[in-house]
């Protein structure tokens, strides 16, 4: 197992190397296209500084130096450019073959996972991390009904405003709606216990 996480912690690095390097060539125009329009700065330098990020994570990764570290500021980064991919599908911009609210609503459950993949590639995630969470999710469903039924009805209502309200946006939307409504139950109930 140790083996195959320095593997993939290698495959990795190499990805990020590679997609670094687009940043800075063939791709940069594209790359420009997914900068949210409230970014602080151009699109140019966004793009440009975060092709750099990468190519240094690329490296870093790839040559296994202080692991847990670079598995936490990959991850980081990962959710830092997260609005990108979120602006590209709520602004309907067609780059990189996402032609379509399809492709890029697909695209947006793919960070979560290469999240994912640099904290357990570099060891930083405990072990039994998945089998502890998946049942705190099912414990907090079972526990809080009413909040997880209104999640995926605010979810599911939510879609009826969209142009492509299919079941794979329905499903993702109603992901994203259950777990803020729960975050939201879980925070008022933590809070009026707090006042009491």
């Amino acid at each position: 197992m140790h083996l195959l996480r320095k593997l993939t912690q290698i495959l990795l690095g190499a990805t990020l190397i590679y997609t670094g390097t687009l940043h800075l060539t063939s791709r940069r125009l594209e790359f420009q296209a997914q900068v949210p329009p409230w970014a602080p700065f151009t699109p140019d330098f966004i793009v440009l500084a975060s092709g750099v990020v990468e190519i240094t994570l690329g490296l870093l990764l790839s040559s296994l130096y202080k692991r847990r570290a670079v598995g936490i500021a990959t991850a980081t980064f990962f959710i830092a450019i997260f609005p990108g991919n979120i602006s590209q599908y709520l602004n309907h911009i067609d780059a990189f073959g996402l032609n379509d609210d399809r492709a890029r609503a697909i695209r947006l459950l793919f960070q979560p996972l290469l999240v994912l993949w640099a904290l357990w590639s570099t060891t930083t995630m405990p072990r039994g991390t998945f089998k502890r969470f998946w049942n705190y999710v099912k414990k907090t469903i079972r526990e809080n009904k009413v909040a997880t039924v209104i999640g995926i009805l605010i979810g599911g209502v939510g879609t009826r405003f969209l142009e492509d309200g299919n079941l794979l946006v329905t499903s993702i939307l109603a992901l994203f709606t259950t777990a803020l409504t729960l975050f939201a139950w879980l925070l008022a109930k933590g809070i009026s216990r707090n006042i009491k």
